[in-house]
């Protein structure tokens, strides 16, 4: 076992925090067969769906088509953040609801991998090498989604991160309220999103006649705002019906420390491609030689020595959560 003091874990979890961010928040982008250029010509623009106010069941019908989107590659993303010195290049591998896998590095693969990330059915994990000594982060989705009183690290389940990428879905059940006319036109849809913790308040802004997703923000049961994204240089992809943005600017705002920004860059998408059958990616790492933090254990354990125990990856029998609440779990 692994004793630190409390500054010491804070510092170091303030660190991994935003570069654990960034990488899962990448892991929920999704799309379909076809690769996309950043920038792209006029004819992949968003096209005008409505030219007066949807309601709000045409709005939410079209916005669920993102429920077509089943895998994701991309071998070229770039990732910035104030927090970050210099810029991270990265490729992932992302398919629904929670396999991910994700490898990011300094510039180039020749200069070795900084960050690798995953996530299954059961656990997400990040493993870092900087600072020493190299440390591997991990956290139960059901445990995470499920704890109780503030979060000083992460304010969200990296599964919202899917939803600041415009990967927006909208569950029937749940009680929504617009679309909403704002002063600039654009229509912003409210939402109340039930959890374990309470219920969340959502709110989507949509451009008004590409209907694309062009700002998400989250609040807590106190109505505080704990997540924002913007989004931009939407790509069309005729083969499912949607657009996706090259562009998202991330905030996240914890219950203790700093907010967390970074922007995220993606070159290309490869989209709903056959998944390699053999593929290990998508399985924690040996945490032999590694710490080892539990992110639901140091977020109850802020202010006395955090104990961490080396993590024994167990594959579950439990039913995985359905596609369609992937973007709501919290």
């Amino acid at each position: 076992m692994l004793r630190r003091d409390m500054q010491t874990q804070k510092r170091d979890l303030a660190i991994h925090a935003i570069a654990g961010l960034l990488l899962f928040c990448l892991c929920f982008v999704s799309g379909g067969a076809t690769c996309a250029k950043r920038r792209p010509p006029t004819e992949f623009l968003p096209p005008v769906v409505f030219r007066e106010t949807p309601t709000l069941q045409q709005l939410i019908d079209h916005t669920n088509r993102s429920l077509a989107i089943q895998r994701i590659e991309s071998n070229n993303l770039t990732i910035s953040s104030p927090g970050i010195t210099g810029q991270l290049s990265g490729n992932l591998q992302w398919e629904r609801p929670h396999n991910f896998s994700l490898q990011a590095y300094m510039g180039s693969r020749v200069l070795g991998t900084v960050l690798a990330a995953g996530s299954n059915r059961d656990m997400f994990w990040l493993q870092s090498q900087m600072p020493p000594p190299p440390t591997l982060y991990y956290a139960r989705h059901d445990d995470f989604e499920s704890q109780l009183g503030p979060r000083h690290i992460l304010p969200v389940s990296p599964l919202w991160l899917r939803e600041a990428l415009g990967i927006v879905e909208f569950d029937p059940s749940f009680e929504h309220e617009g679309p909403i006319v704002r002063s600039d036109n654009k229509l912003e849809v409210r939402s109340l999103i039930p959890s374990p913790r309470g219920p969340y308040h959502r709110v989507v802004v949509f451009s008004p006649t590409t209907l694309v997703v062009e700002e998400t923000r989250l609040y807590d049961q106190s109505k505080k705002l704990v997540a924002s994204a913007q989004q931009s240089d939407h790509e069309y992809f005729s083969a499912i019906q949607s657009s996706l943005p090259h562009k998202v600017i991330v905030e996240l705002i914890p219950d203790d420390g700093n907010t967390l920004s970074f922007t995220i860059d993606v070159g290309f998408y490869l989209l709903n491609q056959p998944a390699n059958a053999q593929t290990t990616a998508f399985t924690m790492p040996d945490a032999t030689g590694l710490s080892t933090v539990d992110l639901v254990q140091a977020n109850s354990q802020i202010g006395q020595p955090a104990v961490t125990v080396p993590p024994v990856y167990r594959s579950s029998n439990a039913v995985p959560y359905p596609a369609s609440l992937d973007g709501y779990r919290r």
